[in-house]
């Protein structure tokens, strides 16, 4: 007796490449490519939308949604990003695809489904035009009063190999709604033109210019927003949690940070290695959260937990590796050393937990792990606290900062990091607009390149390097430069965003989109520097209600942030909300007292072709 068919209702998505036997006679390999890129972007889209693709045959996507809302946003942004894409193409090479959404009953058979819901939406895309969306009756109905997007009816049509009529629907992302549709009321955006961007590292911060099809692109591949459960990479993935501090004294928590931040350091220069980041991992300090929650949130496999205790010359460290996809403990040890012994045992321990975790290296990376650097204890502690100092983001955190790391230089000459690092706060400054004295980044040149003279084994110098080129627009150096930081340390995200950055100013946009998504997923909890990103790049995409709610995260956040605060300033008084304008103008006065209008806009980078009229918002609200 056959097995009973499994039955479901579900959104079915089918989208295939108009032309494209054209398109593959003229050059095949780039057919290919492209479809390959372009088959990346359409996939992602659908996962995060909640759905899944079920076949991908030839030049045709068929993906299946739990709603119908969910696979018509999906649609709109896979044709927004797909035009964006297309944008940087010549004309005869550009690959459009057409799109059908219908919601229907649908028989599944293991991975597969079959049956009228699936062939409904393949006739409806047969009559998409080019880019162009159709969906049926039964999905207008259930999406036509939630989005802002305009309807064409198109009737009742006939097609192919279906026995009754299809009434269908032509989805319209920038026209007015007709028809039976409501429309709902668009919130009032800023003027934005084709410019907007930013670079903000480690407490900097810069808008740099790109087209305005870039920043679409940005938008929709999902950096506006950090990534929801996202699925394992495909190696060895893992979070070092911030290590307790047992000594219970809480000037010693430094110690303990540092202990973290050098183990995740050393994972993040391991190229067999997925490595979340510190700013990442800190979110979850003092906090009961099971690993599983913790595994699934930050998208790995593995959790790594410990604690130091220090006393006088003696630290003791345990530390435990856990699978966070099943809760189970994999490999925990404790250590007791000298302190004069840390530096030896944090490569045992990272030695140790990649042999649990069952990693494969490369016989150079182990020795690496395993070799023993003298290395001079004042300088490390204060080199500790110095990155805890600064990844405050603030401007007296990044003055004590500066202060430690010239401590560091001072206890160890020959200890490169610290050179970078010092050289960052410069950037900082001056990036923040704290101090627009171009001397700044000369300084901070002169540092990064001392960080690898000594040691360019390192990703600090080479990454300080690139943003003091990157600034001063040089950007075939400030790729490079973040190409020499990636592959020193593959899970760091500021060098995928830097790369990204500069990539989009150079108009390869598909490739930039991917660095700086890449950047978001190594710190899926984002730190106020990458949120501030992410809202410019929705100025840039002309999403400026997203924009405003992430500057104001960034206000909230940051006392000492600039940038957010002007651009929030400017918008507000434009939307003639005075009072608000007023205040914030307040708390950059707070900053700096000093500051007038011109020199603010000379912080932003094409503030012109961003928000023309901030001269005249920003002295309305108060500013000199």
């Amino acid at each position: 007796m056959a097995e009973p068919i499994d039955r479901k209702l579900a959104a079915i998505l089918s989208a295939d490449v108009v032309g494209y036997s054209r398109l593959m006679a003229e050059d095949e390999a780039a057919t290919i490519r492209t479809l390959s890129d372009y088959r990346e972007e359409i996939t992602m889209r659908v996962r995060q939308h909640r759905g899944r693709v079920v076949d991908a045959p030839g030049d045709n996507v068929l993906a299946e949604f739990p709603t119908a809302l969910d696979a018509v946003r999906a649609a709109v942004e896979i044709q927004g990003v797909l035009r964006a894409l297309n944008a940087s193409l010549a004309a005869e090479r550009r690959m459009d695809f057409r799109i059908g959404v219908h919601m229907g009953d649908v028989a599944t058979d293991g991975d597969r489904v079959y049956g009228d819901g699936v062939n409904i939406a393949a006739r409806l895309e047969s009559l998409a035009e080019a880019g162009g969306i159709c969906i049926s009756a039964t999905v207008h109905e259930q999406v036509r009063n939630k989005l802002e997007v305009g309807f064409t009816d198109l009737g009742d049509q006939t097609v192919k190999n279906i026995p009754d009529r299809v009434h269908v629907y032509r989805v319209q992302p920038s026209a007015p709604i007709r028809g039976p549709a409501t429309p709902r009321k668009r919130p009032r955006r800023l003027h934005l033109a084709a410019t907007a961007a930013l670079l903000i590292v480690l407490g900097g911060g810069l808008w740099a210019s790109w087209p305005r099809p870039l920043g679409l692109l940005i938008d929709l591949a999902g950096v506006s927003r950090p990534p929801v459960d996202p699925p394992l990479p495909d190696k060895p993935s893992l979070v070092v949690l911030p290590f307790e501090n047992m000594s219970g004294d809480p000037e010693q928590e430094y110690f303990s940070d540092g202990i973290t931040e050098d183990l995740t350091n050393e994972f993040a220069r391991n190229p067999f290695l997925f490595v979340i980041s510190r700013n990442s991992a800190f979110t979850y300090k003092d906090k009961r959260v099971k690993v599983e929650d913790i595994g699934r949130e930050l998208g790995v496999r593995y959790v790594i937990e410990g604690s130091v205790r220090k006393s006088g010359d003696r630290v003791r460290i345990t530390a435990q590796l856990i699978d966070a996809t099943t809760g189970g403990h994999l490999w925990s040890e404790r250590y007791d050393r000298d302190l004069s012994d840390i530096f030896t045992l944090q490569s045992e321990i990272a030695a140790e937990i990649l042999g649990a975790a069952g990693v494969a290296t490369a016989e150079a990376e182990t020795q690496r792990l395993t070799r023993i650097t003298p290395q001079n204890l004042t300088a490390r502690e204060a080199s500790w606290k110095g990155v805890s100092q600064m990844l405050g983001f603030t401007r007296a955190g990044n003055e004590e900062a500066r202060r430690l790391f010239e401590l560091a230089i001072e206890a160890d000459p020959g200890y490169a990091p610290s050179y970078a690092f010092l050289g960052n706060t410069y950037v900082t400054e001056f990036s923040n607009g704290w101090n627009r004295d171009g001397t700044l980044l000369d300084r901070a040149e002169e540092l990064a390149r001392r960080s690898i003279e000594i040691d360019s084994s390192w990703p600090a110098g080479h990454l300080t390097l690139a943003y003091v080129n990157f600034f001063r627009g040089n950007l075939s150096q400030a790729v490079a430069g973040a190409d020499r930081a990636i592959e020193r340390a593959p899970s760091v995200p500021w060098p995928h965003t830097l790369r990204g950055l500069a990539l989009s100013q150079q108009g390869h946009m598909l490739e930039a989109t991917r660095s700086i998504r890449q950047a978001l997923r190594l710190s899926p909890r984002p730190p106020t520097p990458l949120l501030l990103s992410m809202a410019f790049v929705n100025l840039g995409a002309g999403r400026t209600e997203d924009a405003m709610e992430l500057l104001e995260q960034v206000r909230a956040a940051n006392r000492d942030n600039l940038m957010a605060r002007i651009v929030l300033a400017a918008h507000y008084e434009r939307e003639g909300r005075h009072d608000r304008a007023s205040a914030i103008v307040t708390e950059i006065q707070r900053v700096r007292p000093e500051l007038a209008t011109d020199e603010a806009l000379e912080i932003i980078p094409g503030w012109k072709q961003i928000m023309s009229s901030a001269p005249r918002d920003l002295r309305s609200a108060g500013l000199p």
